[in-house]
């Protein structure tokens, strides 16, 4: 995989970490659409690649989710303070 993440770097000019994510994201896309001894092959060929993709994923998922909730609050907070100065306007 060290071959692969070179390749990648190089031709790129992204990060090893960054070329490890794609070919983590590229690897899960192809073992969800390939029969199962495929996907085993592939995820042999791909040996932590996935893991650090799905890691990615579920911090990205993370983050998504807190910058949800702070935008509810500043939403929130905005409207309430606006509303006092729109007549009868709640919303």
């Amino acid at each position: 995989m060290d071959e692969l993440i070179a390749q990648i770097t190089e031709k790129t000019g992204v990060t090893a970490e960054k070329a490890r994510e794609m070919i983590g994201v590229t690897a899960d896309w192809v073992r969800e659409r390939v029969p199962a001894d495929v996907a085993d092959q592939v995820g042999s060929m791909l040996s932590g690649a996935g893991d650090i993709a799905g890691s990615a994923t579920d911090a990205a998922g993370g983050a998504a989710a807190a910058a949800t909730d702070k935008a509810g609050d500043l939403w929130n907070k905005a409207k309430g303070t606006v509303s006092g100065f729109t007549p009868g306007s709640d919303e």
